[in-house]
Formats: C-alpha cells, sequence, structure tokens
C-alpha cells in the first residue's frame, strides 16, 4: 500500500497561490468537481446507517483509466456532527486534494447554536508529498476563525482522517469491505492522519 509522506514543506496561504504544484491540484480537482455535478449518483459503495445517530458512508466515483476519480466518504456522528472528507485523484490515480469538512451547532453557543465547519484543504504531490495546508473554520461559507476558540467550538474535537493514497487502495478497501466476485475480503489498513496537528510555515 503506498503511503502518504509526511515529511513535507508546508506552504502558507500567500505561497499557495504561486506554487506550480498547488496549480496543478487545483486543475485535478476541478477534473474530479465536473465528474461529481455530471454524475453524482454514479458511484460504488455503501451508505451504512446506525442507531444513535450513527452513519458510514463510502461512495467511490470511479473515472476510469486515464481520467479523474473522487471518492466521498461520510459520517454522521451521535446526530450532533457530520463529517465529510472527499478525495480527488488525478487520472494516474494519485491522491491530489483531500477537503474535510466537520460540521456541528457552534457549541458556544450551546447544541442549539448555528452551523458552523471546520474545514481542511490538503494538496498532495504525485509522489505523495503533503505539499500544503489550509485550515478555517467558517459560518455560512465566511471564515470565522482559525480555530476552535472561545467563540467558535465545534460539537467534536479536530480527529484523524485516514487518506486513500491511489485509487488502487480505494479498490482495495471496497474489496475488503464488499468482498471480490466470489465475496472473498482482504485485509486492509489504513495509516491515521491526524491533520489538525500539522503546523502550517
Amino acid at each position: 500500500m503506498r503511503r502518504i509522506l509526511l515529511a513535507a514543506c508546508l506552504l502558507a496561504t500567500p505561497t499557495l497561490a504561486q506554487e506550480p504544484q498547488i496549480e496543478e491540484v487545483r486543475a485535478a480537482w476541478a477534473a474530479c468537481t465536473t465528474l461529481l455535478e455530471a454524475a453524482p449518483n454514479d458511484w460504488t459503495g455503501w451508505r451504512r446507517n446506525f442507531d444513535g445517530g450513527y452513519a458510514d458512508h463510502f461512495e467511490f466515483h470511479d473515472g476510469g483509466e486515464g481520467a479523474a476519480s473522487v471518492l466521498v466518504q461520510t459520517w454522521l456522528i451521535d446526530a450532533i456532527a457530520t463529517q465529510k472528507d472527499t478525495s480527488c485523484y488525478r487520472p494516474d490515480g494519485t491522491l491530489a486534494f483531500l477537503y474535510s469538512e466537520l460540521t456541528s451547532p457552534n457549541m458556544a453557543e450551546g447544541a442549539t447554536g448555528p452551523a458552523i465547519t471546520r474545514e481542511g484543504r490538503l494538496y498532495f504531490s504525485d509522489d505523495g508529498r503533503l505539499l500544503g495546508i489550509l485550515k478555517r473554520i467558517t459560518e455560512n461559507g465566511a471564515e470565522v476563525a482559525s480555530f476552535d476558540n472561545d467563540r467558535y467550538q465545534l460539537a467534536r474535537g479536530c480527529g484523524l482522517t485516514t487518506p486513500h493514497a491511489t485509487t488502487a487502495d480505494v479498490r482495495a478497501r471496497l474489496v475488503s469491505e464488499l468482498g471480490d466476485i466470489e465475496g472473498t475480503r482482504g485485509k486492509f489498513e489504513l495509516e491515521p492522519l491526524d491533520w489538525c496537528e500539522l503546523e502550517v510555515e
């Protein structure tokens, strides 16, 4: 299994706009967005709903050989928070971009407070290096803070994400959960990535 390399240069926002590799990632994201818009319901995976407001959705939009692909993972947590990770893959199958969102009421105003979202944008090179990361908290789409604070608090801490480094990894995960054509399931493990703890230089 290919691994995400964390020994990377993390770029601040002004540098991101000028970095050619970041522009390549943004071009890949545009292709992924087009794929999702063209066929939002064309995916392979599962939607598992559990008691107590929990759910686990895994939706792989497979663009096929020579095209962008997208993995959308969604977790409903305790009926109060929702995490959605959207992974964008280049035509060669490598992870280009991961957009992680956790949405919940603003607990600084109580469980019925207005919804806010903790966002993470992770940019990857085609050899698995983490090129840059942007973090922010938004309300109604507008940035209100960089991190949780006394005024803006998510219902759940900034937890882990588990990037699938390639589309081959995504397909292996599908087989491990759903089984192959003969019903055989393989073992599959991912290394978690605590992106919230990574510092932007």
